[in-house]
């Protein structure tokens, strides 16, 4: 469906089925945008982030699971660029997710937003269900550290390391997510692992 809608953009689309092939198709490239899905199986975003200098848009799963929608109402509008985990200024091209479920035309104005080039960096904040949302660095850094490992679960400890707070207590971690939930809704589903830690997506492992 999305790749349809970009096509009849008149953007020139290659479908890949695994992150090997995109690989293939994106190292060394620097006039495309590479769109990735983060329930793609094998995908580990810390080894593409490393390895394009592409510019990447991650897909993100929404809530339970949902693969995303054909153009509903109201769909959630382009995130900003370039959250911590899912990239790093001056090392590679600049990143953005999508969470689902999403409008095909969305997706397509991110990608010409991308092609156009860089634009001034936002405040820190996601769309939820259409609506900005503002959030803290830190519930910005925990947000992005669980949505860099899809599936995974990340310890208390872990997410207030990716946070830079990583000498507060570990129930720090709670509140943090406790925040980030009230604020995101049910935009994106972070689930609970008891005695272990938080994950977003997929299904969950221990990291």
């Amino acid at each position: 469906m999305s790749a349809r809608y970009l096509r009849r953009d008149g953007l020139r689309v290659r479908l890949v089925t695994t992150p090997e092939q995109a690989l293939a198709e994106l190292t060394g490239g620097s006039d495309a945008v590479a769109v990735l899905d983060l329930t793609m199986p094998g995908l580990d975003p810390r080894r593409i982030r490393r390895a394009l200098r592409t510019p990447v848009i991650f897909l993100a799963a929404g809530p339970q699971g949902s693969r995303g929608g054909s153009g509903g109402s109201s769909p959630p509008e382009p995130t900003g660029p370039r959250p911590r985990g899912l990239g790093r200024s001056g090392t590679t091209g600049p990143r953005r997710w999508l969470a689902r479920p999403f409008s095909p035309r969305q997706l397509v104005a991110m990608v010409r937003d991308v092609l156009a080039g860089p634009a001034p960096p936002p405040a820190r904040g996601v769309l939820a269900d259409g609506h900005p949302v503002k959030l803290t660095a830190t519930e910005f850094a925990v947000l992005a550290a669980l949505l860099d490992h899809p599936g995974r679960v990340l310890s208390r400890r872990q997410l207030l390391a990716a946070a830079g707070r990583p000498a507060v207590g570990d129930r720090a971690a709670d509140v943090y997510v406790a925040q980030l939930r009230a604020k995101v809704g049910p935009a994106v589903v972070i689930r609970t692992v008891r005695g272990v830690g938080y994950a977003i997506g997929g299904s969950v492992a221990e990291d």
